[in-house]
């Protein structure tokens, strides 16, 4: 997986210049597409989602992705 953790900033820890994560998903690490992601594909649930939303997490446009 991706990361369990809050969204790393580059340099913030060893490896993580090697490690991506979308700005649209700022408190988990999510990668930019491809592939195309469902919440099925990811362990996060309930957390912040800015546009453009490349994956479609917030389904319903509340700013919360894969609610339960």
């Amino acid at each position: 997986m991706w990361g369990e953790g809050p969204a790393s900033k580059p340099g913030s820890t060893p490896g993580s210049e090697s490690r991506k994560c979308d700005p649209a998903y700022p408190t988990v690490c999510v990668p930019p597409p491809p592939p195309d992601l469902d919440c099925e594909d990811i362990p996060f649930r309930g957390f912040k989602v800015l546009p453009p939303d490349p994956y479609r997490f917030d389904r319903d446009g509340d700013g919360v992705g894969c609610k339960r």
